[in-house]
């Protein structure tokens, strides 16, 4: 068996990822699956929901009233976490798909980090942790204070490193 890939380790990580992993995944994720992302927001936008899955969480997006939320469950169980984040769509499609691509990515790293596949850290049984703030929200780089202030946080953010290692396969 070959040895593991820098992705396929965060997939195991959950708990363990650092929060500079999470972001970078984040940021990995919007470029690495921007396609398929794009297949899955327009399959959203007719058919009003979604499922997909990612490490050992399933995923379900539900579309209404111009407003999309996730629930998620960990594979193999019947119960849903429900609307666990949502984000109002804006009226133009080009734009619908450019935000949905932005939300698709920050809930799969949101399961990836709840409900990763198994490794070798051990990972304690909890409540579903979010942050409160997206990482497309400005306000998460100001710890919910003024976007103005995020934009330039999020300017000074330095993950390189990490997208290096994350886009090696």
């Amino acid at each position: 068996m070959g040895s593991k890939t820098f992705y396929e380790e965060l997939l195991t990580l959950g708990q363990h990822l650092h929060e500079r992993e999470r972001l970078a995944l984040y940021k990995f994720l919007t470029k690495n699956k921007e396609n398929t992302y794009k297949s899955d927001a327009i399959e959203l936008l007719h058919s009003k929901e979604l499922k997909s899955s990612i490490a050992n969480g399933e995923i379900l997006y539900v579309l209404k009233n111009n407003v999309v939320s996730y629930s998620v469950r960990k594979n193999g169980s019947s119960v849903f976490e429900e609307n666990v984040r949502q984000v109002k769509l804006h009226d133009f499609s080009r734009l619908q798909i450019k935000k949905l691509n932005k939300f698709f990515a920050q809930t799969e790293v949101e399961v990836i980090w709840n409900y990763p596949l198994e490794g070798r850290n051990f990972q304690e049984e909890g409540s579903y942790c979010i942050h409160s703030y997206p990482y497309f929200d400005l306000r998460y780089f100001s710890n919910g204070g003024s976007r103005l202030v995020g934009l330039v946080n999020k300017m000074k953010t330095n993950d390189k490193e990490i997208l290096t290692k994350l886009r090696a396969l």
